[in-house]
C-alpha cells in the first residue's frame, strides 16, 4: 500500500516544483501602491527589512540561474511606494560626500573659533591695561634744580 502510494507522491512533487513561478515574475507583480499584505501574498515574507526615514524598506534576495537578484519595496503609511533594484542615494547625496562637505563646514567653524580666542585673548589683555592705566601717558616733571 505504501508503494502504491509512494509513486503517485513522488510524480506530484516533482510536477509542483516544476510549476514553480520564478521570483522574477512575482517581483513584476508588485506595484507602486499595494498594501504589505497584498505583497506578502504575492512574494512572501522579506529576507531583510529595516526601517529608515519613515519608510519600512523590505529586501527580497533570491536567484535565478545563478544570477542573484536583490530587489526592494519601500512602504509609506502601509502602502508601496518604491518598487525595484535597491536603492542608491544621488552621488552628491552619499554618506561619503556628505561627511566630506560636514569635514569642510567644521574646519571653517574650528578656524573661527580659533580667531575668536585670539580676539577675546587681545581683548582681555587690553582691557586689564587699560584698568592698570598702563595705556596713558604719565606726566612726570622735570624739576630744575635750586640754587
Amino acid at each position: 500500500m505504501l508503494r502504491i502510494l509512494a509513486i503517485p507522491m513522488l510524480f506530484l512533487s516533482l510536477g509542483l516544483t516544476a510549476c514553480q513561478t520564478s521570483m522574477v515574475r512575482q517581483f513584476d507583480k508588485v506595484t507602486i501602491g499595494m498594501e504589505k499584505d497584498d505583497v506578502l501574498d504575492i512574494m512572501g515574507s522579506p529576507t531583510r527589512t529595516q526601517r529608515f526615514h519613515d519608510k519600512d524598506r523590505w529586501t527580497y534576495i533570491y536567484y535565478d540561474k545563478r544570477i542573484r537578484h536583490e530587489k526592494e519595496i519601500q512602504f509609506f503609511e502601509g502602502n508601496s511606494v518604491y518598487v525595484g533594484e535597491i536603492f542608491q542615494p544621488a552621488p552628491e547625496d552619499a554618506a561619503i560626500a556628505v561627511d566630506a562637505r560636514n569635514e569642510q563646514l567644521n574646519k571653517a567653524v574650528d578656524a573661527e573659533i580659533a580667531r575668536e580666542i585670539v580676539k577675546h585673548r587681545n581683548d582681555y589683555l587690553n582691557y586689564e591695561s587699560s584698568v592698570r592705566g598702563e595705556d596713558k601717558v604719565r606726566y612726570i616733571p622735570q624739576f630744575q634744580p635750586i640754587q
